[in-house]
């Protein structure tokens, strides 16, 4: 999303530091040529006092050498808007400029306390549709705030991202993303569905529902209410978001739904979901997808998705 100063470093290794309130994950991710991603760092650091998260940055960075290498961030969900619109006719290098002008009424700060970035929309088969692009608008103060964070910590910050970039790339990885995938990220309080196709990012929807919400033990998701009610807000906006893609794009339905580990066991969950759905669902094991050191834990992929999937970014500069 938005590039700043590089300097020299290694470049066989990416580092992803993504922050939030009550954590810090890590990944490190280094490509080969012919050969898969090989994660060589994941981690997640609890931050029970947020007054000692920037030290604790400081730490990781130390701990595990981060500053040997290029290091990217993604913003929270919330701290940001992206936002689909027409595509401006004006040369590449005006893009950015008309987008502001067109997003301004569509946020809810003053234009000027913004940054604004754009990339494109996959056109579909309707070639008679206008061509569209997403803008991501930020408040500038906050990107701000996660650049000096990790650039304080002695870290090589070069580019802040956004989740569903992150989750595009992990969906890169998958075998059903050929054909059209849909993946529900799952966070501690809120949670994301993309629909990607190709590598490439279709659409996203926010979902109101998070992991710090559902009871500590769960002994089936068929015999809890509860858990249903939960679970029926995710299948009411996936159904959604795939009619849209079906009609707006002229897709086929994605050909899979995978979702994030939940970092609970909540057994029926695949259930339920084929059976609301009636689509193939399965829960994403990134130990599939990418070379691992040693398994990597359910709650562990739960907290650090987002930072695999930022490391896993290889455009060399933004987009």
């Amino acid at each position: 999303m938005l590039n700043f100063f590089k300097k020299k470093i290694k470049k066989d290794a990416i580092v992803a530091v993504c922050t939030e309130d009550d954590a810090i994950a890590v990944a490190r991710i280094r490509r080969e040529k012919s050969l898969p991603p090989a994660l060589e760092v994941c981690e997640c650091q609890q931050i029970e006092n947020i007054s000692i998260r920037d030290a604790e940055i400081v730490r990781l960075n130390k701990q595990h050498q981060l500053d040997d290498y290029a290091c990217l961030s993604t913003l929270e969900l919330g701290d940001y808007n992206l936002i689909m619109v027409e595509a401006p006719d004006v040369p590449a290098d005006e893009v950015r400029a008309a987008i502001r002008w067109r997003v301004k009424d569509l946020i809810d700060f003053n234009i000027e306390d913004a940054v604004v970035d754009v990339f494109e929309v996959p056109t579909g088969k309707k070639s008679n549709r206008d061509k569209m692009v997403y803008a991501v608008v930020a408040k500038a103060a906050r990107v701000r705030q996660v650049v000096d964070q990790l650039n304080n910590a002695g870290l090589n910050l070069n580019i802040v991202d956004i989740p569903e970039l992150a989750l595009r790339n992990i969906a890169a990885m998958l075998p059903e993303d050929v054909g059209g995938v849909a993946l529900v990220y799952v966070g501690q309080h809120q949670g994301l569905i993309t629909i990607t196709k190709q590598s490439e990012l279709y659409l996203s929807r926010s979902i109101n529902v998070g992991i710090a919400s559902l009871p500590e033990s769960i002994l089936s998701v068929m015999d809890d209410e509860d858990c249903q009610r939960w679970l029926d807000t995710i299948v009411i906006e996936v159904q959604r978001s795939m009619d849209y893609y079906e009609s707006h794009f002229s897709q086929p339905q994605p050909t899979a739904l995978v979702i994030s580990p939940i970092g609970k066991e909540m057994p029926g969950l695949v259930e339920y979901l084929n059976e609301q759905l009636q689509i193939s669902t399965r829960i994403l094991d990134v130990n599939e997808i990418i070379d691992v050191p040693e398994v990597i834990p359910n709650d562990v992929q739960s907290r650090c998705l987002l930072a695999i999937g930022t490391a896993l970014r290889e455009e060399a500069v933004a987009l």
